[in-house]
């Protein structure tokens, strides 16, 4: 159940750019005083921490399922998430508003200079680049849904965290350079703390949504409305299959989901076969020898039905590849003796 090396990819990507920025803003910082550029700067160390929580969590995600966790590792990669959203909350958001309310309050004029808008132009420039590369990551993944659809239900929480933060990271730089340059005319230094209590609300937001998301897989959140059909219609339409009931879905990873139903065979089914193998047998012993000569059929019946469970998880895996785990139990159905209870047994785990 390892990770989309296509998101390893992006986390990498994003995690070098971030490093190289944040060192030139913390340097044009210590030059121009600047509160909007600190805020950058802190921004761009935050998205390095919190990317290097990311990359942990898909390679820790990465591990084969083993006795102690059966479905694997692949919900590490929302715990990590959950720690990076909080280092943005806490560190962007917070650190970020917090300067910029501080120079609001008392605000002292910054020391802007060519060095200050060099920085943020290369700032820009790899911020810029890191974001078209992760969106050009995502578009080959996104031609059936759209891209926008496709972040929002399919998307790795590590992609999406890094596309989020990344746009952030290039409209901050905006909002910032806005900042610093109405500054720098108008020589009112609150521009420059506005755009930094901007930038870093802009942070909170982000770190709310990815909370929030990485907290629906953490909980097992069902399938999408329309992978669940297509399931329950694909099992329907099979002519052993008389229904479907109590299906419950969950998505283990965005690339790994686990079905379950209840179903109940055609009694067509079973009769058609079950005249075949009684009008072979010929006329059955009595006693302890009827058990014994219904014995092989019974064992026939046992593997037709397996088998066609396993022909029917064939059949939803070829449609549904993400269906890594489908357990299909017999449907709870009364039996014709007073007092005695059907029981429910599970045909196939896999």
């Amino acid at each position: 159940m390892s990770a989309p090396a296509s998101s390893i990819k992006t986390v990498l990507l994003a995690l070098s750019g971030n490093a190289l920025v944040t060192l030139a803003k913390f340097f044009a910082f210590a030059l121009s005083g600047s509160g909007a550029m600190l805020s950058e700067a802190v921004h761009s160390a935050a998205d390095t921490g919190n990317q290097v929580l990311l990359f942990l969590g898909l390679k820790r995600a990465g591990r084969a399922r083993d006795e102690e966790f059966h479905y694997g590792y692949g919900g590490e990669r929302f715990v990590f998430g959950i720690l990076s959203a909080a280092g943005i909350f806490f560190l962007g958001c917070g650190v970020t508003v917090y300067h910029g309310v501080s120079s609001l309050l008392d605000p002292h004029p910054a020391q802007v200079g060519p060095l200050t808008f060099a920085v943020l132009g290369f700032s820009f420039l790899v911020e810029g680049g890191v974001l078209v590369m992760a969106v050009r990551g995502v578009l080959p993944l996104s031609r059936e849904l759209g891209f926008f659809r496709y972040v929002r239900e399919k998307a790795d929480p590590a992609t999406v965290a890094i596309l989020l933060e990344d746009g952030a990271a290039v409209l901050g730089l905006l909002l910032a350079t806005g900042g610093i340059v109405l500054s720098h005319v108008t020589g009112n230094p609150l521009f420059d703390a506005s755009a930094s209590v901007v930038v870093g609300l802009l942070l909170g937001l982000i770190a709310v949504y990815l909370v929030v998301e990485n907290r629906s897989h953490l909980l097992g959140r069902a399938v999408p409305d329309e992978v669940e059909a297509r399931f329950v219609a694909l099992v329907r339409a099979r002519p052993s299959i008389a229904d479907i009931h109590d299906v419950k879905t969950r998505q283990i990873t965005p690339e790994v989901f686990l079905f379950k139903a209840e179903v109940r065979f055609s009694d067509a089914f079973v009769a058609s076969w079950l005249s075949q193998a009684l009008r072979g047998m010929g006329e059955l012993p009595s006693g302890e020898g009827r058990e014994q000569a219904l014995l092989p059929s019974a064992q026939s019946l046992i593997r037709l039905l397996s088998e066609e469970i396993d022909a029917i998880e064939a059949e939803v895996r070829a449609v549904i590849p993400e269906a890594r785990h489908i357990d299909l139990e017999l449907e709870h159905l009364p039996v014709s003796a007073p007092g005695v209870a059907a029981d429910t047994g599970v045909l196939k785990s896999a």
